[in-house]
């Protein structure tokens, strides 16, 4: 659904996310490498753009000119990275905050967003427990600090 230019501009506004805080978690990186193949971005493209998160390059106009459906896509999938390893970061949140301003997502349409990754993160967890596997694992490792 995306133009190539919005699905590189889409994993860059993930890579603003995922820098935020000074580094890449592991689980972060592997929600950035899940999400590149799914924007089916070329061997290439998707070189540059690892390239790129590896340098710790900002992203601060990564969503200049991306379409605003593909923005709102951005928006819950750079939620979805920033809970992947465990926390929410408050730098996190601000730039997740700042793409939620200019995707015009009310603050309550925000939480309604956050409400739904819980309830996701929920559901995972009773897979777990049907499995009879640990429910909380904490194997949060980072990739990549400043």
């Amino acid at each position: 659904m995306f133009d190539k230019e919005d699905r590189k501009a889409y994993c860059r506004v993930l890579a603003a996310v995922a820098l935020s805080d000074g580094r890449v978690s592991m689980e972060e990186f592997a929600n950035y490498e899940s999400r590149m193949g799914m924007a089916l971005l070329t061997p290439e493209d998707r070189a540059m753009l690892r390239q790129e998160l590896k340098r710790g390059r900002s992203f601060p106009n990564a969503a200049d000119g991306m379409h605003p459906a593909h923005l709102r896509i951005a928006l819950r999938d750079a939620l979805l990275m920033a809970a992947a390893d465990g926390h929410y970061d408050a730098r996190e949140m601000d730039v997740v905050k700042q793409l939620a301003e200019r995707a015009a997502f009310s603050p309550e349409d925000l939480e309604e967003l956050y409400n739904w990754i819980d309830e996701g993160w929920n559901w995972m967890k009773k897979g777990r427990r049907v499995l009879s596997l640990p429910e909380d694992v904490h194997h949060w490792n980072t990739v990549y600090e400043d």
